[in-house]
């Protein structure tokens, strides 16, 4: 039981029969636990070098153990501290394995995943690895509508503190399960953007590894990806996403923006909708309104906030904070 603080079963059995008797000396501790004198000396020993018992001077001399509620939290906290050396070694082992592949196998840094279920049991695996966060760039087709499997593994990485932050192309919008989907992961904190188009389908793990369908935008189903491990390649990725990031609009944010408080919701979702580049149809649809209600919104909008265009519109209400 007391392996995972680094005591093997001879010192687990040594430090329970102390904790059963006041002090014993070695002799009657080999007796207790029916070992020779040498083996117990060397336990006990080693219970006294982890703090889990103390020893006075004799003749003879004489053990007692430390309190449990003690001495084994001191223990627990100095093994996580190693473990945790050791998490942080990673990234530096990790950095010199990529150097030499880089140099000498650099093929292996991209791997070519074939089929639907190879590629999501992979991006599955991967998505429970990640320690930091999660970036993505999301579009139509999807081999299916909201699979169950990847919203789940996405609510335990929000759990786990893990940042998901995700630009999905408009059309995204048009999808009212995704939308649903993207709804219910915002309010748990995943942060989601949108753009007229993405770059790209892909999804990057703490920003080392990246898989990327490639299957064509107008075919219905992604059968093939690679698998990109961190290299510049990665690294370029990361920046394609930071750019498009920065010129994204927010959807589904938390409440308790910066809009005025007469503003309607609704037009704050009008003007996210507008500074992210959509028509008028489109917005129309994804809020449930008619295209001409749509056109009164905006046009009041665009009144209010002095903007001469629509998407003026979507970058001044950005720039006052209201979306």
């Amino acid at each position: 039981m007391l392996d995972g603080v680094g005591l093997d079963e001879v010192e687990e059995r040594v430090y329970r029969a102390l904790l059963r008797h006041p002090s014993l000396s070695v002799r009657d501790l080999a007796a207790a636990v029916d070992l020779p004198v040498r083996a117990a000396r060397r336990s006990v020993d080693a219970l006294v070098a982890a703090g889990l018992a103390t020893v006075t001077e004799g003749p003879p001399a004489l053990y007692a153990p430390v309190d449990p509620r003690i001495g084994i939290p001191v223990l627990v906290r100095a093994r996580q501290s190693e473990l945790e050396r050791t998490t942080a070694a990673i990234a530096t082992y990790a950095a010199e394995y990529m150097e030499r592949m880089l140099r000498a196998e650099p093929q292996r840094l991209v791997e070519v995943l074939d089929g639907p279920s190879i590629i999501s049991e992979r991006l599955d695996t991967l998505l429970r690895t990640a320690e930091e966060e999660v970036i993505a760039f999301e579009e139509p087709p999807y081999v299916t509508d909201v699979p169950r499997s990847e919203t789940e593994t996405e609510e335990v990485l929000l759990a786990r503190g893990v940042r998901v932050r995700a630009v999905y192309s408009a059309a995204v919008l048009d999808l009212p399960e995704r939308v649903d989907a993207i709804r219910r992961l915002s309010a748990l904190g995943e942060q989601a953007r949108v753009v007229a188009h993405v770059p790209l389908k892909m999804m990057l793990i703490d920003r080392r590894v990246a898989v990327v369908p490639l299957t064509a935008r107008e075919e219905s189903t992604r059968t093939t990806a690679v698998l990109v491990w961190q290299s510049r390649l990665c690294d370029a990725l990361v920046e394609l996403f930071e750019a498009t990031w920065s010129q994204a609009s927010p959807v589904f944010e938390p409440e308790g923006s910066a809009a005025p408080r007469d503003l309607d919701p609704l037009d704050v979702e009008v003007l996210r909708l507008l500074a992210a580049g959509l028509k008028d149809e489109t917005v129309a649809r994804h809020l449930g309104l008619s295209e001409r209600t749509v056109r009164r919104r905006v046009a009041d909008l665009m009144t209010r906030l002095g903007a001469t265009s629509r998407f003026a519109a979507g970058v001044q209400s950005a720039r006052r904070g209201w979306i």
